[in-house]
């Protein structure tokens, strides 16, 4: 868990036990050099960033008198399945 102040709010970043895998210091900074993008999102805004590896970070946003971001999963191998509209 990373806890820090930001403009006036209080931040905390954890990783939840399905996301233990990751180097946590560089997911930490990824997210710090965000920090304003994160904060102007809704509550409960699910949000992905890149780690040292290039595998996906998937987190939350959580608000209340702190901001709490959960670290959810980190996705190893991916595989986008995109389906095309036709006009």
């Amino acid at each position: 868990m990373y806890r820090f102040g930001y403009k006036g709010q209080e931040i905390i970043i954890r990783f939840t036990s399905h996301a233990s895998n990751s180097n946590k210091e560089y997911v930490y900074k990824k997210i710090a050099s965000i920090l304003d993008e994160i904060i102007g999102a809704d509550n409960g805004t699910s949000f992905i960033v890149e780690d040292d590896k290039r595998r996906l970070v998937v987190g939350e946003i959580q608000k209340g008198e702190l901001i709490v971001i959960s670290i959810q999963h980190i996705v190893e191998t991916t595989q986008i399945f995109i389906e095309k509209k036709s006009s």
